[in-house]
């Protein structure tokens, strides 16, 4: 394969959740073996599941493992197809985790193992403090962060786990906090306000205690040196390779907001010119239209459709 210094591949968080998610990638080698994997980590065969109740997909650790499943099947689809060999890695949330697969840290049955303790522990969070997440579109990001800072000295749990692009960000809190936002936020006209299909507050203080107990068990697991450049959700900046500090930042990763635009805007000056979404949908590729025009964004999910 052919090194390219320009690109960066992105890899999607579990957003869509479509029923479809997995129709493209089935043609693949590695589809069969794969699904069986995620079955078995699921201990039910999804695909059935979502024919009798779509709904079924909306649970967390569902769309978290078949996003990844789509993700790694394309990712190989891409490699072969292409020849092209990035530098640069980036993932949404969950994608986050894709990535560390796509930098050779971790094999696909640890990359499944890990997604799926991951979601149990956001899950156990979030039934001890019930929460959801509201999509902002419109609104400037001071605006939508004093909005929440002000919520907050009123006793509501809330806070921007987002920050998307320019003017597309995500809140998390508990039902009542999401309920007490509408008023301000309707009042200052945003073009958007839309509910999200999770099961949770996630990517807020809500899920602290998650991240504590996840850093505990990253420790049990197989994780090697990422041998590429992967941005960091966190920061907004690269991840860093030491065992360490690298699973210090994958646990805060639960509880911190996603810094996207952050961090597509260090790919970009780190000399990146070219972004290609790895997986189902293109909402990575129609935030990096907004985030900076300078760089090329497009999707991949199959060659061979």
């Amino acid at each position: 394969m052919t090194p390219s210094n320009n690109l960066a591949l992105l890899f999607p968080g579990q957003g869509a959740q479509d029923p479809a998610i997995l129709d493209g990638v089935r043609h693949s080698d590695l589809y069969q073996m794969r699904y069986q994997v995620v079955c078995d980590a699921l201990g039910d065969d999804p695909l059935k599941k979502m024919q009798n109740d779509f709904r079924y997909i909306h649970q967390n650790h569902v769309s978290s493992l078949l996003t990844i499943l789509a993700s790694t099947i394309s990712l190989q689809d891409f490699l072969d197809s292409s020849g092209q060999e990035p530098d640069f890695l980036a993932g949404y949330s969950v994608g986050q985790w894709t990535t560390l697969y796509a930098a050779e840290s971790i094999c696909f049955e640890e990359l499944v193992r890990i997604v799926l303790r991951r979601c149990e522990l956001m899950d156990e969070c979030a039934v001890k403090a019930p929460g959801g997440m509201l999509a902002v579109i419109g609104l400037e990001r001071s605006l939508v962060e004093e909005i929440c800072e002000n919520l907050r000295s009123e006793g509501h749990s809330i806070h921007v786990a987002n920050y998307n692009s320019l003017g597309q960000y995500s809140l998390s809190g508990t039902e009542q906090a999401l309920e007490a936002a509408a008023g301000p936020l309707e009042a200052v006209n945003p073009k958007k306000l839309v509910k999200l299909p999770v099961t949770g507050p996630w990517h807020c203080p809500l899920l602290e205690d998650a991240s504590r107990r996840f850093r505990q068990f990253l420790e049990t697991c197989e994780i090697h040196s990422p041998k590429k450049k992967i941005i960091d959700n966190v920061t907004g900046n690269f991840l860093p390779t030491d065992r360490v500090p690298l699973f210090d930042q994958l646990a805060l990763h639960l509880y911190r907001p996603v810094l996207w635009e952050d961090g597509i805007r260090e790919l970009v000056a780190s000399g990146c010119s070219e972004l290609i979404e790895i997986g189902y949908g293109n909402v990575l590729t129609k935030f990096g239209f907004f985030i900076d025009r300078s760089a090329a964004h497009s999707s991949f999910y199959s060659s061979r459709n």
